[in-house]
């Protein structure tokens, strides 16, 4: 798909985000989907790499550094996202979680605590950028990933995984929890500066009512409004109202 200015785009599937993003994220952008506990972050990446599996038989990979494989297929299957429902999705939408990642470690002889999990994580995806043609990825989550690594200066490998990451010339949607701690230790700049976009989820309780919020708060060669939106949610299908 290309917007309005020629830019290639991803659309995301869901009412009223694409109309923020002029048809979808641009092709080849890394975007963080940032917020509290409990905002559905993991499931709002998810649906977009579903629909995208589905809708245009785009390879996607999701990669969860927090959840199992089984719980996270477990849970989408409950929002009505099943990879072997009325469509096979097996070939087409990949789940590799930390235990499998470890296997994948072991095989090559590192040990969790030698292990530059920077380097290992860009490893496994160039394993599967040489198997399939990954268009999308999802990283859950940029905490995750940064509380296993034990190096000094998380800012430089942040940077340079952050460099490679782009060079491999996917989509890429980072998962990103805020909240106390949330800066990593490096500042929330750091991140923001190195991505392409920001998503930033909100929660806001009234009483006894949830009200979700979506804001596209940044995002590169795009022309769009940094307002928020309601978010309304049933069964894994979003809604921006009034976008």
């Amino acid at each position: 798909m290309t917007g309005q200015e020629g830019v290639q785009r991803i659309p995301t599937y869901i009412s009223g985000l694409d109309n923020i993003l002029n048809g979808g994220i641009p092709r080849g952008a890394t975007v963080v989907v940032e917020g509290t506990a409990g905002t559905m972050k993991s499931t709002l990446t998810y649906a977009i790499l579903y629909q995208n599996a589905v809708r245009r038989g785009t390879h996607a990979l999701y990669m969860t550094l927090e959840q199992s494989r089984p719980d996270l297929e477990e849970q989408m299957t409950e929002l009505g996202m099943s990879r072997t429902g009325q469509v096979d999705l097996q070939d087409k939408l990949a789940i590799v979680d930390l235990g499998e990642l470890r296997h994948f470690l072991a095989e090559s002889g590192e040990s969790d605590l030698s292990t530059d999990w920077f380097k290992s994580v860009l490893r496994q995806l160039r394993s599967y950028k040489n198997e399939f043609p990954v268009g999308i990825f999802v990283l859950d989550s940029v905490n995750a990933l940064l509380s296993l690594n034990n190096k000094e200066n998380p800012r430089v490998d942040l940077f340079h995984f952050m460099r490679e990451l782009k060079e491999l010339g996917m989509t890429s949607l980072l998962i990103s929890e805020l909240g106390e701690g949330s800066d990593f230790g490096l500042g929330r700049s750091t991140l923001d500066y190195l991505v392409d976009g920001i998503v930033r989820m909100e929660a806001n309780r009234v009483q006894d009512i949830v009200n979700m919020q979506l804001g596209v708060v940044k995002m590169r060669k795009t022309s769009h409004k940094r307002s928020f939106h309601p978010l309304i949610v049933s069964r894994g299908r979003f809604e921006v109202v009034g976008a």
